[in-house]
């Protein structure tokens, strides 16, 4: 389910809701309260075009617009990774019919900082 912050959105959320993603770790801290963030401009236009993507089991979660463009973060309980590196790489593909092909190396995968 998407989540927005931006103002007049159609998946915009209620301050009281957005705390409670935040409480949860869930969503992204206010980043214009953040003045380190604020002074090197980070948090410009906050608000506006930042949110989340959160799959049904909070276990896949898209941060957009934080200190990162995305942030993908695929987590699950237990002792098997390659579950977890199935799941992220299904979300990878799924978000990149959707998006656009990402930055990707053949000897490297996808390109990150």
């Amino acid at each position: 389910m998407s989540r927005s912050l931006t103002p007049g959105s159609a998946h915009e959320v209620s301050e009281k809701f957005y705390k409670t993603l935040v409480k949860d770790h869930i969503m992204f801290k206010d980043m214009a309260a953040d003045t380190y963030l604020a002074s090197a401009g980070i948090a410009s236009d906050w608000p506006y075009g930042r949110g989340c993507y959160v799959s049904a089991d909070k276990q896949f979660i898209v941060w957009v617009g934080e200190e990162d463009h995305l942030r993908i973060m695929c987590m699950k309980k237990g002792t098997i990774l390659n579950e977890v590196f199935d799941r992220l790489n299904s979300g990878l593909k799924t978000m990149e019919s959707v998006s656009g092909k990402f930055a990707r190396s053949d000897a490297f995968g996808y390109v990150t900082r």
